[in-house]
């Protein structure tokens, strides 16, 4: 049975999805700080946009007037996307009812965002839970059926609105509204250098992982479908670079992966002792394919927190 996918824009990591993301379930993309996500997260409303759907973008980390400006640079035209300002209130932490907040934060045209940050109510602060949240998002589905849907960050989201005891549950709640809704999602998350799986990775239903580490060409990025719950993908590690443009993840040669049974494919490290493990090699290159096995004990606490040196694309990450 041939099931429907949404593309994500990226041609190299539509490969390695199968053709895209199955329709109407939540995903993550992860990574440290400055690894590409909300550049990631934006190609895929994009993409939807491009094609007639309807895209929404709930900006948490960033007011929407910094995100327009910080995609600026791609010459992307932001028209076709809304967004939703989900950002704090200045120093206010108090639980909102839903129809105050509704009245503050309305959703507008991410490419006519004004230049000026959205100024808290002179009524008085009208703060966002994950609660209010989600009711807005149900409320806004009843006006408009949005096919895609970005939250970014789910991190920020946790940090701010969530009490550690309710985390599950909430969490849980949170992920199936998004499916019930129907919409293709993804929930940036930010993960630090060596983590343990998250309850966000354990909800979703696929995980785009996003790296960076340096060796002796300066930084490099590389791009793993984590897990993904219901199809088939390409798991190995592929190169990816932040252009002009936007994301660039290389396609294999004439779309083809190798097949169990091919000798690269079928090959299994040694696994290090802990000594081996303080004297590693750096990740290796990947090579003009794209293509690159890396054992599990070299990927691990290789994702980096490097600084982006100048001239690697620039923009949001």
């Amino acid at each position: 049975m041939i099931r429907e996918r949404a593309r994500t824009g990226i041609k190299g990591l539509d490969e390695m999805l199968d053709g895209g993301l199955l329709v109407g379930r939540p995903y993550i993309v992860s990574g440290t700080s400055g690894t590409g996500k909300s550049t990631l997260a934006m190609h895929f409303l994009l993409e939807g946009a491009a094609n007639g759907e309807r895209a929404l973008y709930v900006a948490i980390d960033e007011p929407p007037n910094e995100v327009r400006l910080n995609f600026a640079k791609f010459g992307w035209n932001l028209d076709g996307v809304s967004v939703l300002d989900g950002t704090p209130d200045v120093l206010n932490y108090d639980k909102t009812p839903v129809r105050d907040v509704s009245s503050e934060r309305k959703i507008v045209s991410l490419g006519k965002v004004g230049d000026a940050i959205r100024r808290t109510s002179e009524k008085g602060p009208t703060d966002v839970t994950v609660s209010t949240l989600q009711e807005l998002i149900k409320q806004e589905f009843k006006e408009r059926k949005y096919a895609r849907v970005v939250i970014d960050s789910l991190t920020s989201l946790k940090h701010f609105y969530i009490r550690t005891s309710e985390e599950f549950a909430t969490l849980q709640s949170f992920f199936r509204t998004l499916s019930d809704l129907g919409a293709t999602s993804i929930l940036t998350v930010h993960v630090p250098e060596v983590t343990r799986p998250g309850i966000e990775s354990q909800l979703s239903r696929g995980e785009i992982r996003l790296h960076k580490w340096f060796d002796g060409r300066g930084l490099m990025r590389g791009i793993t479908v984590e897990k993904y719950r219901g199809s088939s993908h390409d798991s190995r590690m592929r190169h990816m670079k932040i252009a002009q443009t936007g994301i660039v993840v290389p396609v294999s040669d004439g779309g083809k992966r190798k097949k169990k049974g091919d000798a690269d494919s079928e090959r299994t490290p040694e696994r290090p002792t802990p000594d081996d493990k303080k004297a590693e090699p750096p990740l290796p290159p990947p090579p003009e394919n794209g293509e690159v096995d890396i054992p599990p004990s070299q990927s691990a606490g290789r994702t980096g927190s490097a600084v982006d040196p100048k001239g690697d694309g620039g923009g949001p990450q």
